[in-house]
C-alpha cells in the first residue's frame, strides 16, 4: 500500500485489515499519512532490515517501510530537479501496479530507468 495523499490515509483501525504480508510505505510524512501512536500496544515489531519493520499480532502481520517515513527519501533528500527522477519511478512503480500482474513480493522498476534517465537529461542537461 502506498499513501501519497498528504493527509491522513491509514488510522489505527485500518491496520488489522491490510493483507497478512502487505507492505506499507508513504511519500509524504508519517505523521501527516499513518496513526501509528496505538500499534505498539496490539502488534510486536521486529526489524527485518534498517528500512522493514514487521508489524506482528496473532494471526496477522504487515510490513512498514522507512518507519513509517517517506521512501522517496530514504537515502537523503536531494533538492531541485533530481526529486524529479524519484518521482518518475514512484509514477512507474504505480503504472505497474495498475496493472494487477505482479506476484506478491518485492519489485523494482528498473527497466523504466533508462527512459526515466534519458527523458531527465533531455530537460534538464541543456
Amino acid at each position: 500500500m502506498l499513501c501519497a495523499t498528504g493527509r491522513l490515509s491509514l488510522r489505527g483501525e485500518d491496520f488489522p485489515q491490510l493483507r497478512n504480508g502487505a507492505y506499507v510505505a508513504t511519500v509524504t510524512s508519517s505523521e501527516d499519512e499513518l496513526e501509528l501512536d496505538g500499534l505498539t500496544e496490539v502488534y510486536d515489531r521486529t526489524p527485518i532490515t534498517d528500512d522493514i519493520t514487521r508489524y506482528m499480532t496473532t494471526g496477522h502481520y504487515f510490513y512498514l517501510l522507512n518507519r513509517g517515513n517517506a521512501v522517496n527519501f530514504l537515502h537523503g533528500a536531494s533538492v531541485g530537479p533530481f526529486v524529479f527522477l524519484v518521482q518518475a519511478e514512484i509514477l512507474a512503480a504505480v503504472a505497474r501496479l495498475s496493472q494487477r500482474t505482479l506476484e506478491p513480493g518485492m519489485h523494482e522498476v528498473a527497466d523504466y530507468r533508462p527512459l526515466i534517465a534519458a527523458t531527465w537529461l533531455n530537460y534538464f542537461n541543456r
